[in-house]
């Protein structure tokens, strides 16, 4: 269960950092937590507390583990290439100044790979896998393959 947590922290600390950057409102219908009253650019701090919570709860509840090394690197790699992602979707559409030149449907592509799909899909199933001993080194390739092209396809 605390694996699960892991992913939704994760995630948490993504989507408020990208609020904060693409000067969103709101988020799933609800104020932005930055735009919350008394919260502001604090917001920042709070994203990387959701992000370092993570690791905290990785050791705490796995580090005696044989898989967790394999998950520690499995959530470092996902955070790595979501980031990624990030950079390219702030590279092709800054908020001041929008410009449609930028945008292909393989730039597109890029970004849902690397800003979503490797964390929404990816990250869960081979973590499940890991801790169930079930993945070898041939298969994780396989599986992140399959998994990010049914993203993508969606």
């Amino acid at each position: 269960m605390a694996v699960g947590w892991c992913v939704e922290l994760l995630q948490a600390f993504f989507l408020v950092a990208d609020d904060i950057m693409d000067s969103s409102l709101t988020r799933r219908g609800q104020l932005c937590w930055y735009k919350k009253e008394g919260v502001g650019l604090d917001a920042v701090n709070d994203a990387f507390l959701l992000e370092s919570s993570v690791y905290r709860l990785l050791k705490k509840y796995c580090g005696e583990r044989p898989y967790y090394l394999h998950l520690l690197e499995l959530f470092l790699q996902t955070s790595y290439q979501t980031e990624l992602g990030q950079a390219l979707d702030l590279i092709t559409a800054p908020v001041s100044q929008v410009d449609l030149n930028r945008f292909s449907e393989q730039r597109y592509k890029a970004i849902v790979k690397y800003k979503t799909a490797f964390y929404s899909f990816y990250l869960p199933v081979a973590a499940a896998m890991y801790m169930v001993s079930f993945m070898n080194v041939g298969s994780l390739g396989e599986e992140r393959d399959s998994l990010i092209y049914q993203y993508e396809a969606v």
